[in-house]
C-alpha cells in the first residue's frame, strides 16, 4: 500500500457519511475543516496527519481503510 490517499474516494466518503459537510467531516476526523477542504480540492496537505486521521476514522466506523488509498 502506498501512503497516498485517493481524494475522490475520500470525498465520496464525506458525501455519504456527512452529506458533503466539510466542517462535520473535519471534526469527525480531528482535522481542521479548512485543511480538509484544501486537501480534497487541491491535493495540498495530504501528509501523515491526514493519513492517520483517515485510518483512525475508518477503524472507528469499521471500514476498510485500504480502499481509500491508491494501490501500489
Amino acid at each position: 500500500m502506498k501512503g497516498r490517499i485517493n481524494r475522490e474516494k475520500m470525498f465520496e466518503l464525506m458525501k455519504e457519511r456527512c452529506h458533503g459537510n466539510y466542517n462535520l467531516f473535519g471534526r469527525q476526523l480531528g482535522i481542521d475543516p479548512a485543511h480538509l477542504h484544501r486537501f480534497l480540492n487541491t491535493g495540498v496537505g495530504g501528509g501523515k496527519k491526514m493519513i492517520i486521521a483517515l485510518i483512525k476514522y475508518c477503524e472507528h466506523h469499521h471500514l476498510n481503510f485500504t480502499q481509500f488509498f491508491d494501490p501500489d
